[in-house]
């Protein structure tokens, strides 16, 4: 059988005359700020991002902000978690979703995973439950988006807030629900790789009015308490604005890539693709594959070596965070928490080691099973067809 020659894989995202008319739109305005105070006059961008943005996912309020780092740093900070209180995080997520703890000089607590949904696992969260806990922040991955009842279920019962970290799923839904509407908070990200792109910013969201308030206030520095410069650009919302136009059609067309490689793939026993919920609808910000390399003749980073070789993106996933450097600095940090408890505490509390915290079935998916292939548009069929050529290519010659 063939390999493809090797070229490069469709770029994203790429962008058309009504993106480009939409920056120019910026320009012609001559105002590129998102202004954040109480006599702001300009409705721009911004704004109208908001509320087109609101209205899709289905909550009453959004603010607009640089990136969704900072739109979840504004969510652990409006919900006032502060010095020594803790927030349950997966251990498979992004840094972000452990940083904007950190931020608050809170403690990042971490939970396994549920192996068929990749999200926190219920169970795990209820064994971490302190009197010190003050949310869950829950990752929905790769745009993957799975019954949430249970763990709204825990958040009830304890009274515990869920922040939802939906930076991977615009347009993603279950039951016909959008993910972004589940969480007491959620945010979103609209990095330039993300499936919807503006270059770098975020939005958070929310049906809460008093929160809504006080993230706005935290995002733009000048108010009473001490907030940020956490707004975001006139132009990321320009285009932001033009992408969320067409961000189903090109969600469906990624759908179409997932079933097309899963129908190829299907009885080939070493990769099969991982598919959402039948009631679902998943914004595949990357493809999962799960491995299943019996054979002792090639190893997961080998194979990822192998494919790249071939200019075919694929790779592992995220690390899990209790080992991600940041949460084990070689260096105390300045900002203290978790590493510098004697500055809040008359005692002098155990030191935070998370490397020698045990989470099986996050870290056996991870350096196993678990790889993340790119399928977004305007990549077709035809580069789904190269990418199963080249994985027979590569078993057939260990194989021999």
């Amino acid at each position: 059988m063939k390999v493809f020659k090797k070229k490069s894989w469709p770029k994203w995202p790429t962008f058309s005359k009504e993106d480009k008319l939409a920056v120019n739109r910026v320009i012609n305005s001559n105002n590129l700020v998102a202004w954040g105070n109480k006599k702001e006059l300009y409705v721009g961008e911004v704004k109208e991002f908001e509320k087109e943005f609101t209205n899709y996912i289905g909550v009453k309020y959004g603010i607009g902000v640089g990136n969704a780092t900072q739109g979840l740093h504004l969510a652990v900070a409006a919900l006032n978690i502060g010095v020594g209180d803790e927030v349950i995080i997966s251990v498979y997520s992004f840094i972000s979703t452990a940083s904007c703890v950190l931020m608050q000089n809170a403690v990042p607590i971490f939970a396994d995973i549920d192996e068929t949904t990749l999200l926190i696992s219920g169970s795990e969260i209820e064994k971490k439950i302190t009197k010190k806990t003050k949310a869950i922040i829950v990752t929905t991955l790769f745009g993957y988006l799975y019954d949430l009842s249970s763990l709204i279920s825990i958040s009830r019962k304890y009274n515990i807030p869920i922040i939802e970290d939906a930076s991977h799923s615009h347009g993603a839904s279950i039951n016909g629900k959008k993910a972004g509407s589940f969480g007491l908070i959620s945010v979103f990200s609209l990095n330039q790789r993300k499936v919807l792109p503006a270059g770098d910013g975020g939005i958070v969201l929310t049906n809460n009015q008093k929160i809504a308030k006080k993230v706005y206030q935290l995002r733009s520095f000048g108010e009473k308490e001490l907030s940020y410069n956490y707004r975001m650009s006139e132009f990321a919302a320009a285009i932001a604005r033009q992408r969320l136009k067409k961000l189903d059609s090109e969600n469906v067309l990624r759908h179409k890539n997932a079933l097309f490689l899963d129908k190829l793939l299907k009885g080939f026993k070493y990769i099969k693709v991982r598919l959402p919920n039948k009631n679902s609808i998943c914004s595949y910000y990357k493809l999962i594959l799960e491995c299943n390399f019996s054979t002792k003749k090639i190893t997961i980073e080998k194979f990822v070596e192998l494919m790249n070789k071939r200019k075919l993106p694929i790779s592992k996933t995220f690390t899990a965070l209790n080992f991600h450097p940041h949460l084990n600095p070689k260096i105390e940090p300045a900002r203290g928490c978790p590493w510098k408890w004697k500055i809040y505490s008359n005692k002098r509390k155990k030191h935070i080691n998370y490397k020698n915290e045990k989470y099986p079935v996050a870290e056996r998916l991870i350096n196993k099973k678990l790889l993340q292939l790119n399928i977004h548009p305007p990549a077709s069929q035809q580069e789904m067809k190269k990418v199963y050529n080249t994985i027979i290519s590569i078993f057939k010659k260990i194989n021999k």
